[in-house]
């Protein structure tokens, strides 16, 4: 009995240490899709997301949110392949907040200026921010 005890506390430590996560449908409205057409003026490629700041012609500054840098490199995404000027489209689910000024990059990345597409998911059709 001391043998499990010690066995389950030890296990309930492991589970504390890793790392919670949540998933995309919580802060973003994955029924609704929207393309975020701008050039990058940040790239914040670090964990737990990478996150790109997107200048706007006419919406001004938003937020696109996209998966972790680990997940990005398994899919031929690195630090050195977005970059600050780069202007992109960006299929994305907005936040459930209308007043945040965020897209996830859960569809899709264009950089139509060298024919770069980074597909995640296929999208059914979204709504243009420019």
């Amino acid at each position: 009995m001391k043998k499990l005890t010690i066995t389950g506390i030890g296990m309930l430590l492991l589970a504390s240490a890793l790392p919670a996560h949540h998933s995309w449908g919580g802060a973003y409205d994955l029924r609704q899709q929207v393309i975020l057409k701008g050039k990058v003026s940040k790239v914040a490629f670090k964990d737990p997301h990478v996150v790109l700041t997107i200048e706007t012609k006419d919406s001004g500054t938003w937020l696109a949110e996209l998966t972790s840098p680990a997940g990005l490199k398994r899919m031929g995404i690195d630090e050195n392949t977005l970059k600050v000027g780069d202007f992109l489209e960006i299929l994305g689910s907005p936040s459930r907040d209308p007043d945040r000024r965020v897209v996830a990059a859960y569809w899709e990345i264009r950089r139509p200026a060298d024919g770069l597409r980074w597909i995640w998911q296929e999208w059914p059709g979204p709504r243009v921010i420019e």
